[in-house]
């Protein structure tokens, strides 16, 4: 199996500033900042936001700059659910994006670049688990829900979310909320 590495780093361009968000591939450690503010307070450091997969070569890391500020981030690793058939998954972990600019569709400029990225990387599914406030975003986005709630300590109720992706070998585009070819595995 082909495993793929990304040394891209960005620095926003000066030029940027004032003007629509830059999303670019990020280094792991321009993820912690917001990890720690957004999704992890209970943490005590940005050096406890460090993920062991952060930098794994399949895995990689979004931003979304605005005004040369990381205001989303997304974190993207190729890993297997059992509750999935698909050959080549990825899990979406660790999104967070400020609140002071939620709803200028920041995270969604996280997502729609990180399946560009995917589409390269020819994956076939890419699942999260998804918080209960998040919910509506990731609908939004096109993924779907699978089950009940469940309890992530500390953090509270997530769902299990997926977006299936296209078949690399027959091209096209990104199916959104298309259960068809979805096989579940129930043990």
């Amino acid at each position: 199996m082909k495993e793929f590495t990304t040394n891209i780093q960005h620095t926003p361009n000066p030029s940027q500033e004032g003007k629509a968000a830059c999303v670019s591939i990020i280094p792991s450690s321009a993820t912690y900042s917001l990890r720690l503010s957004v999704l992890w307070q209970h943490k005590n450091s940005l050096d406890e936001c460090k993920l062991d997969i952060d930098d794994l070569p399949t895995t990689f890391h979004v931003g979304a700059y605005k005004n040369r500020e990381i205001v989303a981030i997304g974190t993207f690793l190729r890993q297997q659910n059992e509750k999935f058939e698909a050959k080549n998954q990825y899990r979406l972990r660790a999104m967070a994006t400020l609140p002071k600019v939620r709803g200028e569709n920041f995270g969604k400029q996280v997502i729609d670049f990180a399946l560009e990225e995917l589409k390269n990387r020819k994956a076939d599914l890419l699942w999260c688990d998804a918080r209960k406030v998040a919910l509506g975003f990731y609908e939004k986005m096109g993924f779907n829900i699978i089950g009940d709630f469940y309890e992530v300590p500390i953090i509270g109720k997530h769902k299990l979310m997926y977006k299936s992706l296209p078949n690399p070998s027959e091209g096209g585009a990104f199916v959104d909320n298309d259960t068809s070819n979805l096989k579940l595995y129930n043990p």
